[in-house]
């Protein structure tokens, strides 16, 4: 059957959604236009159709808050709504804190289908769990109104990219029509997700069941799919602080601490035709008058009913802590993009900015709004990758490059990033010969399914120098968050590593002294310290492969 007729058959499925349930969806979930400030969501009752609240937009989300009342929300809010969530115009906070922690899932053992809102309950190593299907599904694929609206459409994934496999790297490439932004793209988490999301086949099994269970369900509120195996996720999760029942009710998930894939992915790249980078012309530039950048309202109301133009500001609330860490794809890169001269502009001196709405969903030719778009996973990566690279890098990264060579041992990345600044006053590591912030080398490695990272501090370009050596790390869950904590204790104690600390955050440490200069009869060359400085750390990878079982 031709997609066209099953998309006839939907809408007709639709139009004959019964009076009464629309009645009964107006008075128990009325529209809204503004969101209640500062009101915590108290529970998602599920997900609806319905085309008589806001022409431009078809599905909603039934949520009840703190005090009682209830409204029908745009499908485009996914992203941020959860249990304990608050709003002030187009800002969000966690008002209702709960007590988090980590569990490890073990299997899923049942669907609670007493509610036409499901709920999972997963066995874990901390008890059994329940979790709502909004919730999972929110966290899982929700990222941003772009994905929402794909997990709802009859095309899937496949109505955003096109993917080839048969080539190395694997490709993933957005169509010249695509209005995908390259800035949800902006980090590695969030790369790594959206790869995940092509080309892990139990993602696109599970994505594809969220629009096919809705069709099943037009005529009643409620929201379920069929979830992806979890077996082997860490998961952080908030729960109630008093909750001492046999099963754990989740609030919410915090973050999706550790997601294996079923196979392993090394060498992805993604082309975007949006994605720029400067060139700088040829011969003398000569003088040039810079554009104008008309004034916008940078703090817009929101309201849901309004309708983004084309061509108007994305204001963005990226401001959630979540973050979903794909373990088993290798580094995601962008092709190298269109160039584009980077033409300079500058401000507009008009001085009253004209306040402006922002609304959400798709933009359209009679749209006045700016656009608002919650998403996911857009928090910055562990670290910031230094803007110059020192020599001793360089040697750093010939010895890595040196231990791929081990056999059962795989190298996943090299990278310079420079050190957090202090935040107890300390000045030691902003003091440096060249004057740029301390920087620090990382090398992630994977041994037989498992992440150890060497990480050493560049304490030769202090002033004065100090000597050095290289950390051998297996991170616990929730590795960036453990991760940013070392290097920031490191800059807080003057360039001093404090192991007592480190061994809290980890599940395997171990500490490497550099090789001597010289020994009593000569100074080494170059090529020989690194030749023992390779040997060294060699030996104490593989006395680790032999330890994993």
């Amino acid at each position: 059957m031709k997609l066209s007729v099953l998309q006839d058959l939907a809408n007709t499925a639709v139009d004959r959604l019964s009076g009464s349930f629309s009645n009964w969806i107006l008075k128990h979930f009325p529209s809204t236009r503004w969101l209640p400030k500062n009101l915590a969501v108290k529970n998602i009752n599920g997900v609806f159709i319905n085309k008589h609240i806001f022409s431009n937009k078809q599905i909603f989300i039934g949520v009840e808050w703190e005090d009682g009342t209830r409204n029908s929300l745009p499908i485009e809010m996914a992203s941020n709504l959860a249990v304990g969530y608050q709003f002030d115009n187009t800002n969000h906070s966690v008002k209702n804190e709960y007590k988090t922690k980590t569990v490890n899932v073990i299997r899923q053992i049942s669907v609670d289908k007493s509610q036409p809102h499901y709920r999972y309950l997963f066995e874990t190593d901390q008890g059994v769990i329940k979790i709502t299907a909004f919730e999972l599904a929110r966290v899982l694929f929700f990222h941003n109104r772009h994905l929402i609206k794909a997990a709802y459409s009859f095309n899937g994934l496949a109505e955003l990219v096109f993917l080839d496999e048969t080539v190395s790297p694997v490709q993933i490439s957005f169509p010249n029509s695509t209005s995908y932004p390259v800035s949800n793209l902006s980090s590695q988490k969030a790369l790594k997700h959206f790869a995940w999301l092509m080309l892990e086949p139990e993602a696109r099994r599970s994505f594809f069941t969220i629009n096919h269970c809705f069709r099943e369900n037009l005529n009643e509120i409620g929201f379920n799919f069929c979830p992806p195996n979890l077996k082997g996720w860490a998961l952080k999760i908030a729960i109630d602080n008093d909750d001492m029942n046999a099963v754990t009710e989740v609030k919410r998930i915090a973050s999706i601490l550790y997601a294996p894939t079923t196979e392993r992915f090394y060498g992805i790249e993604i082309v975007h035709p949006k994605r720029k980078f400067i060139v700088k012309p040829e011969g003398k530039p000569g003088p040039k008058k810079p554009g104008k950048t008309p004034q916008v309202d940078i703090d817009p109301e929101l309201d849901l009913g309004a309708i983004p133009g084309f061509g108007k500001r994305r204001h963005i609330d990226s401001s959630s802590r979540f973050s979903f860490n794909v373990v088993g794809i290798g580094a995601v890169v962008f092709a190298e993009g269109q160039p584009t001269t980077g033409k300079s502009r500058v401000a507009s001196t008009e001085a009253q900015v004209n306040p402006e709405k922002a609304g959400v969903g798709l933009p359209a030719k009679e749209g006045k709004a700016q656009e608002f778009e919650p998403v996911l996973n857009q928090n910055n990566d562990d670290f910031k990758d230094a803007a110059e690279l020192p020599h001793r890098f360089l040697i750093f990264e010939e010895v890595v490059n040196e231990l791929r060579n081990i056999n059962g041992i795989r190298l996943e990345s090299v990278r310079c990033g420079e050190f957090p600044k202090p935040t107890n006053g300390s000045t030691t590591i902003l003091k440096t010969q060249d004057g740029k912030p301390l920087r620090f080398f990382i090398a992630t490695f994977e041994l037989k399914d498992n992440h150890i990272i060497l990480l050493e501090a560049d304490t030769t370009s202090l002033v004065p120098p100090t000597g050095s050596g290289t950390l051998m790390l297996g991170l616990k869950p929730d590795a960036s968050e453990n991760f940013n904590q070392i290097i920031q204790h490191f800059a807080n104690q003057g360039a001093q590593w404090q192991h007592r600390f480190i061994e809290e955050r980890t599940i395997y440490f171990k500490s490497c002294s550099h090789p001597r200069t010289k020994n009593k009869v000569k100074t080494f060359s170059d090529e020989e310290y690194k030749e023992l400085w390779s040997a060294k750390l060699g030996g104490l990878l593989k006395a680790l492969l032999n330890e994993i079982v």
